[in-house]
């Protein structure tokens, strides 16, 4: 009896947490000249980049013999008698590899973001602006090629009790086969969730502006996920199983010959799984408060204000 397992396993894990600090992000620009350019600008950035790169090559050869058959009692005068016992095998064959689990989760924090042009000179230019980016990106690249070949065989025949004077006699065992064999590869698992679980404030505003100034203020929420999936794969499963216990022979026997076999029996499974994706994508934007305004502006200002929430 022979029994083989082989294991050939690349997996990896990546689980990242990003929620932004709860700590305030202001810019004042106060108390400004005529003619004079204002810019106040908050950027709260985060970038999450994953790349997962597989290349598996998998060669699995199993040759498995179990017998106890080919026995031989033959040419006696007073008879021959064969006896055999179980013949027994078990060989089993497992691949895995190319195994990535990726959890990415952030969030909108709980700190406020200011963004105040306030007390602004005639003819001013006044911007205040917010930015909170969120971008994730993922990539899954497998390629696997793998190729068992499987060649067992359990046997308790092929024996022989010929050209005896007395009577000959064969009894040969069971013959019990089992093989399997397993490849699971290039399974990939991404979780994104992109949750506004924060509760401070995005606020932009310009505030008590002069005549003639032009007046902006800008918030964009921006979530962004790219997911790629790119699998390639190979699988070539070659089995040859045998169970016998037959081919046995008691003849010439001049008081008779007697032959009882045992049971043969074979039992095979062969499963391939490959390019299992699965990507789950939750995104949301709430739990805070974007406000955008001009306040008390002056004569002939152009005032702008502009809240964007995209994902």
């Amino acid at each position: 009896m022979k029994k083989l397992a082989t294991i050939a396993g690349a997996a990896a894990l990546l689980a990242a947490t990003l929620v932004p600090a709860f700590a305030a992000n202001n810019c004042v620009n106060s108390t400004t000249g005529p003619f004079s350019n204002n810019t106040c600008t908050v950027n709260n950035t985060s970038n999450v980049t994953v790349n997962n790169v597989n290349d598996a090559q998998i060669v699995n050869t199993v040759n498995s013999t179990s017998n106890t058959g080919g026995n031989s009692a033959s040419y006696n005068t007073l008879g021959g008698s064969i006896v055999t016992g179980n013949a027994t095998l078990n060989a089993s064959v497992g691949s895995v590899a190319n195994v990535n689990t990726t959890n990415v989760t952030a969030g909108f924090g709980g700190g406020n973001n200011t963004g105040v042009n306030e007390i602004t000179g005639p003819f001013s230019n006044n911007t205040a602006y917010l930015n909170n980016d969120y971008r994730v990106d993922v990539y899954n690249s497998n390629t696997a090629t793998v190729n068992n070949s499987v060649n067992a065989t359990a046997d308790t025949g092929n024996n022989n009790a010929d050209f005896n004077t007395g009577p000959a006699t064969v009894l040969t065992g069971n013959a019990a086969l089992g093989v399997g064999v397993a490849t699971h590869v290039n399974d990939n698992l991404t979780r994104v969730a992109l949750t506004g679980n924060g509760t401070g404030n995005n606020t932009a505003g310009n505030s008590t502006t002069g005549p003639f100034s032009a007046n902006s203020a800008v918030i964009n929420n921006l979530a962004d996920v790219t997911v790629n999936n790119v699998n390639d794969l190979q699988i070539v499963n070659d089995v040859d199983v045998r169970a016998r216990t037959g081919a046995n022979s008691a003849s010439y026997n001049t008081l008779g010959g007697d032959i009882a076999t045992g049971g043969a029996l074979a039992g095979v499974g062969v499963n391939s799984e490959g390019n299992i994706n699965t990507t789950t994508v939750a995104m949301a934007m709430g739990s805070f408060s974007n406000n955008a305004s001009s306040s008390v502006t002056g004569p002939y200002a152009t005032d702008t204000a502009y809240i964007n929430n995209q994902k």
